[in-house]
C-alpha cells in the first residue's frame, strides 16, 4: 500500500473522499515562488459548505476530547458541534484546490509560523468563499518566503476569518519538481 492509499483510508467525509491527497500529482499546475506576482487577487476554486460531519471529523483529527467537539449527540444538546479554530485551514485547502494559492500544496514547503484572525465563529450550514491576495514574498538567509492573505466570507459576504498563510518554498518550478520526485 502506498502512502497516498494509506492516507485515503482515513477519509470519512464526502469532501475528504473527493480530495486529491497526492500533492505531487498536479505540480505542473501549481503556482511557484519565482512566478507569483505580489498584489494579484483572485477567488478560491471551490466553495466550502460546512457540515456537522466535516466539523466533527476535523475535531477528532485535531485530537479534541470534549464531547461538544466530537460527539454528535452531546453537541446537539449544546446547539451543535463546536468548531476548532484551525478548521479554517481545512477550508482553505479545499477551496484553493489547484487554483490561485495552490503554492500552499508545494512539496518541500516548510512552515515558518502562521497568523490567523477569527472575526466571527464559523457556523454549520454556511457556504464559505475565499478571496486570495498574493500579499508578500521575500528572501531571508537564502530562503524564499511566500505569504497570501486569505479572507473567508460566508454566503452573505460576512468576513469570518483572515489567514496570513506563509511558507518557505522552493524557488523555481524545477526546484519544486526536484522535491516532488525525491
Amino acid at each position: 500500500m502506498t502512502d497516498i492509499e494509506r492516507l485515503k483510508t482515513y477519509a470519512t467525509t464526502e469532501k475528504q473522499r473527493g480530495f486529491e491527497w497526492d500533492f505531487r500529482k498536479d505540480i505542473a499546475q501549481y503556482e511557484v515562488w519565482d512566478e507569483i506576482q505580489v498584489g494579484q487577487v483572485g477567488t478560491g476554486a471551490q466553495t466550502y459548505l460546512i457540515t456537522d460531519d466535516d466539523v466533527l471529523d476535523f475535531n477528532r483529527g485535531a485530537l479534541e476530547t470534549d464531547p461538544r467537539y466530537v460527539d454528535a449527540e452531546q453537541a446537539r444538546t449544546h446547539g451543535g458541534p463546536r468548531i476548532h479554530p484551525l478548521f479554517c485551514v481545512a477550508i482553505a485547502f479545499y477551496c484553493i484546490d489547484r487554483g490561485m494559492g495552490s503554492w500552499i500544496r508545494t512539496p518541500g514547503a516548510r512552515n515558518p509560523g502562521q497568523d490567523i484572525e477569527i472575526h466571527e465563529q464559523f457556523e454549520i450550514g454556511e457556504e464559505i468563499n475565499l478571496t486570495i491576495t498574493h500579499y508578500d514574498k521575500w528572501v531571508r538567509r537564502g530562503n524564499y518566503y511566500m505569504q497570501d492573505k486569505l479572507e473567508y466570507r460566508n454566503q452573505d459576504g460576512t468576513l469570518k476569518a483572515t489567514w496570513y498563510v506563509s511558507l518557505l518554498l522552493p524557488k523555481t518550478r524545477a526546484d519544486v519538481q526536484r522535491f516532488a520526485s525525491a
